[in-house]
C-alpha cells in the first residue's frame, strides 16, 4: 500500500513537473528571449528617434534647395512668351562678353529625351531657341561660359563655330540653347496660357 502511494505520488510529481513546471520554465525562456527582442526593437526605435530632427533638417534643407533651384533655374513666360526672358539673358551676358547678338530665334517648345518612366523629368520640357552672333573667339568662349553660370540647367543642344573670312579675328558663332520649363506653365506660341 505504501509502495503504490508511493508510485501514485511519484506519478503525481511527474505530471506536475511535466504539466506545470516544465511549461513554465520553457515560458520563461519564450519570456526572456521575447524581451531581449523587445528590448533591441526599442534600442533601434531610439536610435532612429534621435537621429528624426537631423533627418528631417536634411530633408528640409534639400525641399528648400529644390525650390531654390526650380525658382531660379527654371524658365517662366515673361508677358505670356519665353522668348521675352531669354532674349533678356542673351543679351545681357553679351554686352558682359562683348560680342555682338545677329540674331534670336524662337524653335519652340520640345520634349525633353525619353527617360524611364517613373522619372521626374517627365514633369519637364524644354525651351529652345537658336542664337547667331559674331565676335571674337576668347569673346564667344566667355559668351559661352557665362551664360552656363548663369543658369547651370540651360543647355546647348547644337554649336557652330565658322571664321569670316573678310575679318580673320572675328568668328560667327551659331547656337541652338534649350531652357527648362514646366508644361503646367506652358505658353502656346502666340502667346496665352
Amino acid at each position: 500500500m505504501f509502495a503504490l502511494i508511493g508510485v501514485v505520488g511519484i506519478v503525481i510529481l511527474i505530471l506536475i513537473v511535466m504539466w506545470g513546471i516544465l511549461p513554465l520554465l520553457a515560458s520563461s525562456s519564450t519570456m526572456d528571449a521575447s524581451m531581449i527582442e523587445i528590448g533591441d526593437k526599442l534600442k533601434k526605435a531610439r536610435r532612429e528617434l534621435d537621429y528624426a530632427p537631423a533627418i528631417q533638417r536634411e530633408y528640409d534643407d534639400a525641399v528648400r534647395q529644390m525650390a531654390n533651384i526650380r525658382s531660379e533655374n527654371i524658365l517662366r513666360p515673361i508677358l505670356g512668351s519665353y522668348l521675352v526672358g531669354v532674349s533678356e539673358q542673351i543679351e545681357a551676358v553679351a554686352r558682359t562678353a562683348r560680342v555682338r547678338i545677329d540674331e534670336i530665334r524662337e524653335v519652340g517648345v520640345v520634349n525633353l529625351p525619353a527617360m524611364k518612366k517613373s522619372s521626374s523629368l517627365q514633369d519637364f520640357k524644354s525651351f529652345v531657341v537658336q542664337v547667331s552672333t559674331d565676335g571674337p573667339y576668347d569673346a564667344l568662349i566667355l559668351f559661352m561660359q557665362q551664360m552656363e553660370d548663369r543658369n547651370p540647367f540651360f543647355c546647348v543642344s547644337d554649336i557652330a563655330i565658322a571664321c569670316q573670312p573678310d575679318s580673320p579675328e572675328m568668328q560667327r558663332l551659331t547656337v541652338r540653347m534649350e531652357w527648362l520649363i514646366e508644361p503646367r506653365v506652358e505658353v502656346k506660341k502666340g502667346g496665352g496660357t
